[in-house]
């Protein structure tokens, strides 16, 4: 209930992700200043959708570097 009105790190939520089966972090989502409650990838891998608790759905796009990593 007061998730929106507590402070952290200045204000904002940072969400991470990890690899699931080495636990590495490989990026993470800004924007959002409560728990993210859904995820949602494009069938084409290259966007997700977040909504979160604030009452926000953000579209995220991953750029081309993303693509580029070995």
């Amino acid at each position: 209930m007061s998730v929106t009105t507590t402070s952290s790190k200045a204000g904002k939520f940072d969400s991470k992700i990890h690899y699931k089966i080495f636990e590495d972090e490989i990026g993470g989502i800004r924007g959002h200043f409560g728990p993210i409650n859904a995820l949602a990838w494009h069938p084409d891998g290259r966007s997700f959708t977040s909504g979160g608790e604030d009452g926000y759905v953000r579209i995220h796009h991953l750029d081309n570097d993303y693509f580029r990593i070995k």
